[in-house]
């Protein structure tokens, strides 16, 4: 099977690279394919031909995008419309994700895959015009909802680093480091969800939207507490509230996804033992 993946230079898209070297796979980020250019997306994907497009770019500022939205919007929304586009017309299957941060947070519940989106920030908002973008789009889509990514750090200049290398890094340089306790979601190993993905696909799933995390939730405190217990790090960790960091972006409290659709993925816990290990 031809593979097409962008973003293919940041955590989730390496994952995809390598757990697709079995198939002929095509590694494009932004030096190979800016997918802001229309033009350029649609003539090199037709000439490319791909039967999967597995699509890992976006814009993960969250602070950042309430100042540029057109920016978050372009890359996170109507981007995606662009793609989905060009791999209707080539019929390729589209793999696309998005985000926790399209629902309000409100709910302690969390929130099922047919829950009503009503996004709190700018980046939200961007991630949300690409759901509806993709599925104005393609008919032949996965549309997968995550949360709090970590994993292999990002190559290109636009990647960040996920809050465990952050802490990691905080542990070993401060003596004490403080965390939010009230916001909660699941902190997500980039390989378990790009392995669920690849057996969402190969599992001939109806297309649509599907939740994927690592199971269980936990505060940023809570995973940081769990980060250094596994590393045995002495830092003194401090919980506090969300309001004691200054962010120019509102956050929901509760980013949990729900995942009612398909097979539920190893616990948060056991998945950050893995990688730090």
């Amino acid at each position: 099977m031809k593979v097409l993946i962008l973003g293919a230079k940041g955590s989730l898209g390496q994952t995809f690279v390598d757990l697709y070297k079995d198939h002929a796979v095509s590694a494009w980020d932004r030096d190979e394919l800016d997918i802001t250019d229309e033009d350029a997306v649609g003539e090199k994907i037709a000439k490319l031909k791909p039967e999967l497009i597995i699509n890992c770019a976006a814009y993960n500022a969250v602070d950042k995008a309430e100042e540029d939205r057109v920016t978050a919007e372009q890359i996170n929304g109507y981007s995606v419309g662009v793609v989905a586009k060009a791999a209707a017309e080539v019929g390729a299957i589209m793999v696309h994700y998005s985000s926790g941060q399209i629902f309000d947070g409100l709910s302690a519940e969390g929130y099922n895959e047919d829950a009503q989106p009503n996004p709190v920030n700018a980046y939200g908002k961007s991630k949300l015009i690409g759901e509806m973008e993709l599925q104005e789009n393609i008919d032949n889509f996965y549309l997968i909802r995550t949360c709090w990514l970590y994993g292999k750090p990002a190559l290109g200049a636009g990647g960040k680093k996920s809050f465990t290398d952050m802490m990691l890094e905080l542990g070993s340089t401060d003596h004490t480091v403080k965390a939010i306790n009230n916001e909660f979601g699941s902190p997500t190993y980039v390989v378990d969800l790009a392995q669920a993905t690849r057996a969402l696909i190969e599992s001939n799933k109806p297309f649509g939207v599907y939740h994927l995390t690592n199971s269980g939730q936990a505060s940023r405190y809570d995973w940081a507490k769990e980060v250094f217990a596994i590393r045995k790090i002495k830092t003194q960790l401090q919980p506090v509230e969300s309001n004691f960091f200054p962010r120019k972006a509102k956050r929901p409290s509760y980013e949990i996804l729900n995942n009612t659709k398909f097979i539920e993925l190893r616990p948060w816990t056991e998945a950050l033992n893995e990688y730090l290990s």
